[in-house]
């Protein structure tokens, strides 16, 4: 059983915006207060006791429920973003100290504690990652799970937000649902304004209801599909035409609106304000642009997960790369960085990451240096890429994501190469394995 959102959709009453406008300037301050290394020995309850106690927000003309649950939302995101750089850092820390566990022991200890100030490498290291958070969000808000009820009216679902007296009547949300299969009892929701539209977002439990498969497979991140697993087989083909068609018509916008955008500049610094401001109004629009990014994400997020699914439901373990980062290349060239950027966002490794929770199998993260550069065959550093094929030591041609996949399972079983080794490492590893092949072939 794994836990998700969903959202639901409502008008936008005009008492929301208020709202959203003094929660926003709230994000913006705590961020602003708290999103480095102020947090430095502190927890979350005492960020939330030192604005409490200094009442820096208690003037605002918004309910205090509403107040203090986004508070505590905002809070907890900071701390988010700070064990996020921790894990950076712990990387950091294992790549320096391997070797010396009691080394090992007493850095993590300190970054552990928020004590890495006692210890230049790791406060270093922390500046690096943590830096300084800023916010500009001001269309959302929290709502406690005992501050709002539901109705139904005319067939829809209504949900009422209850605000104290003196800052008004209740808000009522009429959403496009019948609430038959949504339940929000006990929850608290997000109330998120959009373009005229309200989301609610509300958390709820997925029930493993499809097993996964019994094998060990690795997959390789492509282009034109998905994923390539050790087997061979396609998860997620013609994700690459999405990506491609997306990526060039908005290249292709892009272009024509910068010309645009010049030509309406060079109008109002010639004092043609009149000339500029048509030219700002029906031509320099985002709605098309945003609308069109929208479509285009839902479907490469739609065929990532699909894939997940039909990866799982072979695997019971699934191996694979860090998915959420970019693919390295020495000469990217801008075509393929444009292109790429629509896709290494993180979708594939999110779709990869829940399907496997939902469905109780297991994902496990492998160190992917020189997994496209090795023969799978030998597992040595032998053999040539070249585009998608990989031309092996012995003669055979592979798809290069193919290989990079058998690789990847290989390296699962591989005990002396782990997860955080320095690629520097794992070079030296592999030649040291191909200099020992070399000297048994020739005895």
């Amino acid at each position: 059983m794994t836990t998700s959102t969903r959202t639901i959709y409502a008008d936008t009453p005009q008492e929301l915006l208020p709202i959203c406008k003094a929660v926003g300037y709230i994000r913006a301050d705590i961020w602003r207060r708290y999103g480095g290394l102020k947090t430095v020995g502190k927890s979350s309850n005492d960020i939330r006791n030192e604005i409490s106690g200094l009442a820096l927000y208690s003037k605002l003309p918004i309910d205090g429920t509403i107040r203090n649950e986004s508070t505590k939302d905002i809070v907890n995101d900071v701390f988010l973003y700070r064990a996020g750089a921790q894990q950076k850092v712990r990387k950091a820390i294992h790549a320096r100290a391997k070797g010396h566990e009691a080394e090992l022991t007493r850095l993590y200890e300190l970054l552990q504690r928020g004590e890495w100030t006692q210890d230049n490498f790791v406060h270093r290291q922390m500046r690096k990652h943590f830096k300084h958070g800023h916010s500009k969000v001001n269309n959302q808000f929290v709502v406690r799970s005992d501050k709002y009820h539901t109705e139904i009216v005319d067939g829809k679902l209504v949900v009422v937000i209850n605000v104290a007296a003196k800052y008004g009547q209740p808000i009522r949300l009429t959403t496009t649902t019948n609430g038959k299969n949504v339940d929000l009892s006990g929850k608290n929701i997000r109330i998120v304004v959009k373009d005229g539209v309200t989301e609610i977002h509300y958390a709820f439990k997925k029930l493993v209801n499809r097993p996964h498969g019994t094998e060990i497979i690795a997959v390789d991140k492509g282009y034109t599909e998905a994923f390539m697993d050790s087997d061979g087989d396609e998860h997620g083909a013609g994700l690459g035409k999405i990506m491609t068609e997306y990526s060039d018509k908005a290249s292709k916008t892009g272009k024509a609106r910068n010309k645009l955008h010049a030509l309406e500049k060079k109008h109002r610094e010639a004092r043609h304000i009149a000339k500029a401001d048509r030219i700002k109004n029906n031509n320099l629009g985002t709605k098309k642009v945003k609308a069109r990014k929208d479509k285009a994400q839902k479907r490469i997020r739609n065929m990532a997960f699909k894939a997940a699914h039909s990866v799982v439901d072979k695997a019971s373990v699934v191996v694979s790369e860090d998915l959420s980062r970019p693919i390295a290349k020495k000469h990217p060239w801008k075509k393929h960085n444009r292109r790429m950027s629509a896709w290494a966002k993180g979708t594939l490794a999110e779709a990869l990451e829940s399907t496997t929770q939902q469905r109780e199998a297991r994902h496990v993260l492998v160190n992917a240096a020189y997994t496209s550069q090795m023969d799978s065959n030998t597992h040595l550093l032998e053999g040539k890429r070249e585009a998608d094929k990989f031309y092996c030591a012995n003669g055979d041609v592979l798809q290069a994501d193919f290989n990079a996949a058998r690789n990847l399972l290989h390296r699962y079983f591989d005990h002396e190469i782990t997860l955080y080794t320095p690629y520097r490492e794992v070079r030296r590893i592999l030649l040291a394995r191909s200099s020992g092949a070399t000297e048994r072939q020739g005895a």
